[in-house]
């Protein structure tokens, strides 16, 4: 009697499930950390954004003085109109961007 031999064995396939696992345990944890990396700088460069934004509105309306809030500094100025010192996506207070919460509050 002839058998018919046109699929996988059941150990070639617990390897190839084997070789996936080990793969995915090595790329997993870079990934994760390029992920994170990439969470810190949009998180630097926000911040950067609100030291540019408070710099200008302290130069141009504040009187020398910082804005008291991110909601501060996203309201247009009444002299000038315009847009506010700093994109729609920071001036909610507290504000989340990629997984940091940022408050501004007014300090002696």
């Amino acid at each position: 009697m002839r058998t018919n031999n046109k699929g996988f064995t059941l150990i070639e396939l617990l390897i190839v499930v084997a070789i996936i696992g080990i793969i995915a345990a090595i790329a997993v944890p870079g990934l994760l950390r390029a992920r994170m990396s990439g969470n810190e700088a949009s998180a630097i460069g926000s911040m950067r954004a609100v030291n540019s934004a408070q710099s200008t509105y302290a130069a141009s309306c504040g009187s020398g003085f910082y804005a008291p809030s991110l909601v501060s500094l996203g309201t247009p100025p009444t002299v000038g109109g315009g847009d506010g010192f700093i994109g729609t996506d920071l001036n909610t207070d507290p504000s989340v961007k990629s997984s940091y919460t940022m408050t501004l509050t007014a300090g002696a």
